[in-house]
């Protein structure tokens, strides 16, 4: 706002008027609003009407100032409060830390995280790596041969060669009695499980294969389920799902062998005559969640029994009012060599192994029919262990050597069999052309071929062992009885194992000690060969480390040309 003097006012509003008018009116503008005290508080020895400029550009200061200073204590109090003396402390640390090296107080390069990855890298080239990154490089087999020969045999420990005539099996297993103790507390109360042990999946395996094996296999997959009422009763504790499926099982066991009779789907009567074989069965009892969280119990049962086509209908429904609780849904079985599979599969144990969410239940979870069970392990003959232990070890070791590349290329296949069957469902909902389809069905069964083929390469050889297993090495097919034999003289003439035996007849340990004093000439060259091997490692291991001795200034030295080789090519980078 530009403010003019009174006589330069007066004489331009001369121009459209008598200067006597223009006084009074300046005389009113002054008593008005704008002339009372607009700029602020009149400041004293200035005469208004003479130095209006002066007073606004004096007020307009000190409202400015006055402003700025109440921003800066405002902002002063909001700040928090901190301590000189600390602050100088923290000051002179980060100072400390970031020197480059100690003596120089250099400052931080921006790329020390970089070169400082050099330097360690170059440092553990020279050094070494000193941590173990897996137990193997310390607990192997040359170790368990080194303990072998420190450590008196255990009087406990026993090499055994075993045989199983049903599935003809052999296994040499490294035995270990233990020693006598108090006998552990009786069972009492009521038992609770949550799912199948280990040793239970096995058993059921084996009995699967037993009776596929000796008794043409199961044939029948039943699954009944339970009422609402019948399910009360169970959480309730009036009864439990062992207690029921035992009573199931006997109904239809007095049916399998007495005989029954019905009407056939052409509205026949008939009448079937008693079975006079075993009744083999293996039920599965589980209580996972619904879709609305509340327990499901049911049982899968395999059965050894089928009926005809026509008596189909008749046998299922006799069989489900036997059941009475609920709907029992029976399925025949395709492929009965694989008949224990099948329960294992429906309880969800081989898809998520121990993690399969099986329910609580109450009592028995399963049960084997007598005539089901697999025939356990009939023992051969027995050893001194000696280093069996360590020769287990690396039969396993060499195996999954083997193994590995076969394995790795069926993953690879498996991967391209879950791929083409995507491919193949999303042309077919496409409603692709024919021929696209077939190349994929090609593509499917080709890639199935290699993938059995592959797992028949595997079983081709009939020999098992693992590294995390060392006390069982296993031998199948036709020719078992020989491949295990021809282990136990491998390993008394190529790996110095003892083969002396426990029996008590003389005449049989004469013949043990005739075939191990054979063994060894026939391995004479390969158990040389194998102890100079393990001679070199074990001169190569006792080797003392010599400590590297260091330069610090050469270490300076380096680092520093490595850095100003790393900012050289930043810069021309």
């Amino acid at each position: 706002m530009l403010m003019l003097p009174l006589n330069d006012f007066l004489y331009v509003a001369g121009a459209v008027q008598p200067a006597d008018k223009t006084k009074n009116n300046q005389a009113a503008y002054d008593s008005g609003f704008l002339g009372f005290h607009f700029c602020g508080p009149q400041l004293e020895g200035v005469n208004l009407p003479l130095d209006v400029n002066a007073v606004w550009e004096l007020n307009r200061v000190n409202r400015d100032t006055a402003f700025f200073a109440n921003k800066q204590k405002a902002h002063t109090a909001s700040l928090p409060r901190y301590n000189a003396k600390h602050l100088r402390e923290a000051a002179a640390r980060s100072d400390e830390n970031n020197r480059l090296v100690q003596g120089r107080k250099s400052p931080t390069h921006p790329q020390q995280a970089a070169l400082d990855r050099i330097l360690r890298q170059e440092r553990k080239l020279q050094r070494g790596d000193t941590v173990l990154s897996s137990t193997e490089a310390f607990y192997n087999h040359d170790t368990l041969y080194e303990l072998a020969e420190t450590n008196e045999t255990k009087p406990l420990s026993t090499v055994r060669l075993m045989n199983r005539n049903w599935s003809n099996q052999y296994r040499v297993l490294h035995h270990t009695q233990t020693r006598p103790s108090a006998a552990p507390e009786a069972q009492s109360g009521e038992r609770y499980t949550e799912k199948l042990t280990q040793r239970v999946v096995t058993k059921i395996f084996e009995s699967g294969a037993y009776v596929a094996a000796c008794h043409d296999g199961f044939t029948t997959f039943l699954t009944p389920t339970f009422s609402s009422e019948q399910r009360e009763k169970i959480f309730s504790g009036e009864t439990t799902i062992g207690k029921e499926v035992s009573r199931f099982l006997d109904g239809i066991k007095k049916m399998y062998q007495r005989g029954w009779h019905g009407i056939d789907t052409n509205s026949e009567p008939f009448e079937l005559e008693p079975i006079e074989k075993p009744f083999h069965y293996i039920w599965v009892a589980e209580c996972p969640a619904n879709d609305d969280g509340e327990p499901n119990p049911h049982v899968h049962i395999l059965l050894q029994w089928t009926v005809e086509r026509e008596y189909f209908e008749a046998w299922a429904s006799r069989i489900e009012n036997i059941w009475g609780h609920g709907f029992a849904k029976l399925e025949k079985i395709r492929h009965t060599q694989a008949a224990g599979s099948y329960i294992i599969k429906a309880v969800g144990y081989a898809a998520k192994g121990g993690n399969a969410n099986q329910g609580l239940i109450k009592g028995n979870r399963y049960n084997i029919a007598r005539c089901s069970r697999a025939p356990g392990w009939d023992c051969l003959a027995s050893f001194e262990a000696g280093n069996m232990a360590a020769i287990i070890k690396e039969l396993g070791y060499k195996l999954e050597q083997w193994r590995k590349p076969i394995d790795r290329f069926i993953r690879r296949l498996q991967k391209k069999h879950d791929q083409t069957i995507k491919a193949k469902a999303i042309a077919k909902q496409a409603k692709k052309p024919k021929e696209v389809q077939q190349r994929l069905s090609a593509r499917l069964a080709k890639i199935e071929h290699q993938m059995r083929a592959s797992r028949d390469q595997l079983k081709s050889r009939g020999v098992y062992a693992s590294t995390k297993n060392i006390y069982c090495a296993s031998f199948d097919g036709e020719q078992a009885e020989e491949k295990a034999f021809d282990f136990l003289l491998w390993a008394a003439g190529a790996r110095g194992w003892s083969m002396e035996s426990k029996s008590d007849d003389d005449s049989y340990r004469q013949t043990v000690n005739e075939a191990k004093q054979l063994a060894r000439i026939e391995y004479a060259s390969k158990y040389e060969r194998f102890k100079e091997k393990r001679a070199y490692w074990q001169s190569v291991l006792n080797d003392p480390l010599v400590p590297n001795e260091t330069d610090n200034e050469a270490e300076l030295a380096k680092s520093m040309l490595i850095r100003e080789q790393y900012e050289t090519q930043a810069l021309a980078a």
